[in-house]
C-alpha cells in the first residue's frame, strides 16, 4: 500500500517536470513584431531566448515605480544608442488596454512583455522579483550575469553592455 502511494507520487511529480517543460514560454510584446521565446534551465541557472546568440536584459517594473520612472529614460537611451536589447517585464496589469495605457505613458520605447504568464516564469527564473526597478543581465548564453535592484545609474548599465556586447 505504501510503496504504491510512493510510485503514484513519484508518477506525479515526473509529470509535473515534464508538463514544466513542455509549456509554451513564448511571450509577445506589446509594442514590438516580436515575440520572445525563452528557454530556462534550471539546472544551469540559464534563461536563453530561444534563436539568439545575443546578451540582452530584463528589466522588472510596475506601474506605480518611481524609481522604475527615473529609470526607463536611462533604458530607453541605452537601447537605442548602444543597441542593446533590453526587455521590459510589467507586473500587476491584467488587460491589454491598461498595458498600452501605461506603455504610453512613461514613454517606454523597450519592448513590453506585460501578460502574467510571462511576468511569473520570468520573475521566477531570475530567481524572485521581492521589488522594483530589477534590471538582470545575461550574456549570449544566458547566464545570469549581474543583477540590480534599485534604481542604477546610467554610467554603471552603459558599462555592463559595453561589457556584453
Amino acid at each position: 500500500m505504501v510503496a504504491t502511494k510512493i510510485f503514484y507520487c513519484f508518477l506525479a511529480l515526473i509529470s509535473i517536470f515534464f508538463l514544466n517543460a513542455c509549456s509554451n514560454n513564448e511571450f509577445k510584446t506589446l509594442n514590438s513584431k516580436y515575440n520572445y521565446i525563452f528557454d530556462y534551465d534550471g539546472f544551469k541557472k540559464t534563461l536563453k531566448i530561444q534563436n539568439s546568440n545575443h546578451a540582452y536584459a530584463l528589466f522588472f517594473l510596475t506601474q506605480d515605480c518611481g524609481a522604475c520612472d527615473a529609470q526607463i529614460p536611462i533604458l530607453n537611451e541605452l537601447y537605442k544608442e548602444r543597441k542593446f536589447l533590453i526587455l521590459a517585464v510589467l507586473n500587476g496589469v491584467k488587460l491589454k488596454e491598461d498595458a498600452q495605457k501605461i506603455l504610453l505613458e512613461k514613454k517606454l520605447d523597450l519592448p513590453l512583455i506585460y501578460e502574467a504568464k510571462a511576468s511569473s516564469f520570468l520573475s521566477k527564473a531570475v530567481g524572485g522579483i521581492y521589488g522594483v526597478p530589477v534590471i538582470v543581465f545575461f550574456d549570449e548564453k544566458g547566464n545570469r550575469y549581474e543583477k540590480f535592484i534599485g534604481f542604477t545609474p546610467k554610467s554603471i548599465l552603459e558599462n555592463k553592455t559595453k561589457f556584453l556586447q
